[in-house]
């Protein structure tokens, strides 16, 4: 055979790039199509999330830990996590919320959780890559070319030859590298589930909070407003007495000063009102401009005592609280790392088998001839045997326990704040019942009554029983809301819902 001529080189150079311009084109493919890996919450319309039906967790799938012999890239359904339920929807949604709603409402449209969410898609994605095998690698080239002049057998060089060699790493299989990444992933994944599980409960806890909060600046509000209309009327009443000649002017300048007072806490009470309702609104992740927008609720429900010691409530905290359970997920990842920097330390090892063409015809006078070959490429680890990420990964698993333990530490703490703050909330609010409202407005109404009539009750009289009410009226209903808000908080501490609100 002739020495190669310029088309068959180029011919050779062709069928050498083609795997390249094959797997660029395949990664496209793999860009522009849609990841089954992937899971996403269900989209919702401009009218804002669904807000019918019971109130639920965000549950999240158990993906089992991969073994040494599980192949991600290989399966057909890769694990997946369910997206949230999305609720049916009929007309535009109530705008006002009950408890569950809220809390149904939080969990399908809060910004906060869908950007926690992609932290299990991460994750995923993390597994799906230690799982992938490694590439085969492609060598071809054409050498013993003439530079300067033809060879002929006279003036014999070269001869030109044309090589092709694959090679395929085998130390991912050799040595358990991949299984070791493939294991350490999946932690990882559990680690993101139970993270995300715990952004869950603090963003129930918050909106159980905040709901709270609005339906205790409305009953303010209503207490604001019913102090200014008694002022209003005391005020009618006693600008008549002057006017007749019956009472001194400075007793409607007392009253007119408390007037003022009192349409100063009502004006203050409206902004409590809308400032709890935007930052419930926030949870919900709504931002279009609802006057209507309400919550549906009551403070006045029965209450119960603390079921459980703290040290019952922590062993319980131990057992439910998902950001333990991510702290030792952790542990255990950091354990899983150890080893895969450990395996990182043995070397690479590339089997390579070639075929080569040597164009001897025309160079040298011989017939043209065909070889195979084979090698192994393998570091030498002399000096470079990971020494380095293997103290860190030994390192963060000693720290990782150390965060656990701190996560305990803390959670005891909590346990001990939640658990007082119930315990008071619940004395405070059996201190005062709905009898005593009575009795005090009974005592009031009676008072401003005789005062009317000029049956021996002074201004001072009256403006104690209207002080005495509005101040047994709105300690009624703090301490109710701080024992609403005390329950929430102490189902979140213990990470369950263990002392329900019917």
């Amino acid at each position: 055979m002739a020495q190669p001529s310029r088309v068959h080189v180029l011919i050779c150079w062709a069928i050498s790039l083609l795997p390249f311009v094959a797997g660029c084109a395949m990664d496209r493919a793999a860009v522009d199509a849609s990841d089954p890996n992937r899971v996403t919450f269900p989209s919702l319309g401009a009218d804002g999330p669904p807000l019918t039906g019971a109130t639920g967790v965000v549950p999240v799938a158990d993906l089992d830990q991969p073994s040494a012999g599980t192949d991600l890239a290989e399966s057909g359904t890769p694990p997946t996590l369910p997206v949230p339920r999305q609720l049916e929807r009929e007309g535009r949604p109530p705008t006002r919320l009950t408890l569950d709603q809220a809390i149904n409402a939080c969990l399908l449209a809060d910004p906060k959780l869908r950007a926690g969410f992609e932290a299990i898609n991460q994750a995923h994605a993390d597994a799906l890559t230690a799982s992938l095998k490694p590439n085969p690698v492609l060598f071809t080239d054409i050498q013993l070319l003439p530079l300067t002049r033809p060879f002929t057998v006279d003036r014999q060089g070269g001869p030109p030859q044309q090589d092709v060699q694959i090679g395929y790493p085998i130390d991912w299989f050799l040595f358990g590298k991949r299984a070791a990444a493939m294991a350490s992933a999946g932690l990882g994944v559990r680690v993101s589930e139970a993270e995300f599980a715990d952004l869950i409960r603090q963003r129930v806890t918050e909106v159980a909070v905040t709901f709270y909060d609005v339906l205790e600046a409305k009953e303010l509000l209503d207490l604001a407003r019913q102090d200014v209309k008694t002022f209003e009327q005391v005020e009618a009443s006693i600008r008549k007495a002057v006017e007749a000649g019956g009472r001194p002017r400075i007793e409607l300048n007392r009253v007119r000063l408390d007037l003022l007072r009192s349409q100063q806490s009502l004006r203050e009470a409206e902004a409590a009102v809308v400032a709890a309702k935007a930052r419930l609104q926030a949870l919900l992740g709504r931002t279009d401009p609802d006057p209507t927008f309400d919550v549906n609720g009551a403070l006045d429900a029965p209450v119960a005592a603390v079921p459980w010691s703290v040290e019952e409530a922590f062993s319980l905290a131990l057992q439910n609280r998902p950001d333990l359970d991510a702290l030792r997920w952790k542990v255990s990842q950091a354990q899983a790392n150890v080893d895969v920097e450990r395996r990182k330390a043995f070397p690479q090892v590339t089997p390579t088998f070639g075929y080569t063409r040597q164009y001897q015809t025309k160079a040298i006078g011989f017939p043209d001839a065909n070889s195979w070959s084979a090698a192994i490429d393998m570091t030498l680890p002399f000096f470079d045997r990971n020494q380095g990420n293997r103290a860190k990964a030994a390192s963060m698993v000693l720290q990782s326990q150390y965060d656990l333990r701190t996560g305990e530490v803390n959670v005891f703490a909590e346990i001990v704040t939640v658990h007082r703050e119930l315990t008071t909330a619940y004395a405070n609010s059996q201190a005062i019942s709905g009898e005593q409202l009575r009795l005090a407005m009974e005592v009031r109404d009676s008072i401003n009554k005789a005062y009317e009539e000029a049956k021996g009750r002074t201004l001072l009289e009256v403006l104690d029983a209207q002080r005495n009410y509005r101040d047994t009226y709105r300690f009624y209903i703090t301490s109710r809301a701080a024992y609403w808000r005390a329950l929430y908080r102490f189902n979140s501490a213990i990470g369950k819902q263990v002392m329900p609100h019917d």
